[in-house]
């Protein structure tokens, strides 16, 4: 097995400027990928089936299901249990570089179009990863790949070579066992021209959909650090990094940032349509095309016959639909993406270091558990949370791409303050706590004013202690007249907006 880099690694992605037959090449290639990753995929489940067999495997995860009901996670039987676990598996061939063994014998049928590189080090390492998180996560299947699910494939870095020894990096070009894949390239641009000065550990190539066809990329993976994009005529950075504390309150919505040029309140990613009506519309499509093309897969009352082999016949309309469903969810996750790190730049030229609360946020897209009902109506409460929140705007998201950026510019980064020092909850004037509802977004300070909730939790977070324990007085009252005359000029602009997030609490000024 390969050692892991321990040099820098930044990526340039690059469109490839394809003729119809080259595009079909490609298709062809990704397709007998998919092929070798399904077939390692039945193989490895074959193994592990005949592993939960054994009656050693079977005693020692029944013993560490039994000491994790009791939350018994950090005892010394514990440990042991895991490390038998782990025992066994790699003697059974369940590791990284036994799916890289076993996959040599299927790929040399298709040896003309898919190499031993890309098979061993592109395709393998993706099964285990899917297998990890079912042996060691909290995966529960490992799934197939269906029909168009495999978008990228990558050789294997060598040193001294142009991205690896099957897909190579040519100057203008890309070469792949016999293909020369031309690369669109901007001779004037001359942050590409310095990036590609560095030496390129591997390529990749990125399938994705577009409205009409699907688009290829080339993404090389280039040793050092990302080069900072400089305006052509002053060579000064484009995005400037400033320095201080920036303190960050983020929610399944809106995100407030307080530093000490600028406090705002703002939607996260607000160019993100909420798209579930035209999903519907395309899946009822799709399943009504399913159904008239496989006829003998259904009953009379309408449902899935059992025990029969089910047909899988596609027209051409139903692969055109399928098409667009996988277009609307590619623009929405594009445009979400492109708002995140333009937020993410903004961030950094207030600041290099973020201070937000450590968010469990899986936890907030599952319904709630416990079913109540409510003192004012006597109906039951709705048990809905945030799912559709946190996936429309993927406020994880943002934060990982900061800490990235944090992480590639050597900056101290992205600090996780935990909840215990209550945020949301402190007045720094009186110096107590209190308990609020999500719907009071509202702090009545003991100076008269009102201070919107959000953009005062991200003030207080600015002035964490280093021990992350607590907040420095002396400081929130140095700075808290300057943050209150910042955050009544945002709630001014805020309120003359046609339009804000209900969770923002602003009330609309009457003209």
């Amino acid at each position: 097995m390969s050692k892991k880099s321990t040099t820098s690694t930044c990526c340039l992605t690059l469109p490839l400027k394809l003729e119809k037959w080259q595009e079909d090449r490609l298709s062809k290639r990704f397709e007998i990928a998919r092929q070798i990753y399904n077939t390692l995929v039945h193989v490895e489940l074959k193994k592990l089936r005949r592993l939960e067999q054994t009656a050693a495997y079977r005693e020692n995860q029944a013993r560490i299901r039994e000491l994790y009901q009791h939350n018994s996670q950090k005892t010394a039987e514990f440990r042991e249990c895991t490390k038998i676990r782990t025992r066994l598996l790699q003697e059974a061939g369940f590791s990284e570089y036994g799916f890289k063994s076993d996959v040599k014998d299927y790929y040399k049928h298709f040896n003309e179009n898919i190499g031993s590189s890309v098979s061993v080090h592109g395709i393998a390492p993706q099964v285990w990863a899917a297998f990890e998180k079912k042996l060691f996560g909290n995966g529960k299947l490992v799934h197939y790949k269906k029909a168009g699910d495999i978008h990228s494939l990558r050789g294997y870095s060598m040193t001294g070579k142009s991205g690896g020894v099957e897909i190579i990096f040519r100057g203008t070009f890309i070469e792949w066992k016999g293909l020369k894949l031309p690369l669109k390239r901007s001779p004037d641009n001359a942050y590409e021209r310095e990036m590609l000065s560095y030496r390129v550990k591997y390529v990749r190539i990125l399938r994705k959909p577009g409205k009409n066809k699907d688009h290829w990329y080339a993404q090389l993976s280039l040793e050092g650090k990302p080069v900072i994009k400089r305006d052509t005529a002053t060579g000064e950075p484009i995005l400037p990094v400033g320095h201080g504390a920036v303190g960050i309150d983020i929610g399944p919505q809106t995100i407030a940032y307080c530093a000490a040029s600028e406090v705002n309140l703002m939607e996260l990613a607000d160019q993100v349509q909420n798209i579930e009506h035209d999903k519907r519309i395309l899946q009822r499509k799709l399943e009504r095309s399913r159904r008239a093309n496989n006829p003998d897969n259904y009953a009379e009352d309408g449902t899935i016959k059992r025990g029969k082999k089910l047909t899988r016949n596609k027209s051409k309309r139903y692969l055109k639909i399928q098409k667009q469903l996988a277009y609307l969810q590619h623009y929405q996750a594009e445009t979400r993406k492109r708002q995140h790190i333009q937020l993410a730049n903004h961030l950094l030229s207030l600041g290099d270091c973020f201070y937000v609360e450590d968010m469990e946020w899986p936890a907030l897209t599952h319904r709630a558990k416990k079913t109540e009902i409510s003192e004012k109506t006597g109906k039951y409460k709705r048990k809905k949370r945030y799912g559709k929140s946190v996936a429309n705007k993927a406020p994880a998201a943002l934060m990982s791409i900061l800490k990235l950026k944090c992480e590639c510019l050597g900056l101290p980064g992205v600090i996780r303050v935990p909840t215990s020092v209550k945020a949301s909850q402190y007045n720094h004037q009186s110096g107590t706590y209190e308990k609020k509802t999500l719907n009071q977004r509202w702090n009545h300070m003991p100076d008269g004013e009102e201070i919107q909730r959000d953009l005062y939790s991200a003030f207080l977070l600015q002035h964490c202690t280093p021990q992350l324990d607590g907040f420095d007085r002396d400081a929130l009252r140095r700075d808290y007249d300057a943050f209150r005359n910042l955050h009544h000029r945002t709630i001014q602009r805020l309120r003359a907006m046609p339009k804000t997030p209900a969770s923002m609490g602003i009330k609309r000024s009457v003209s």
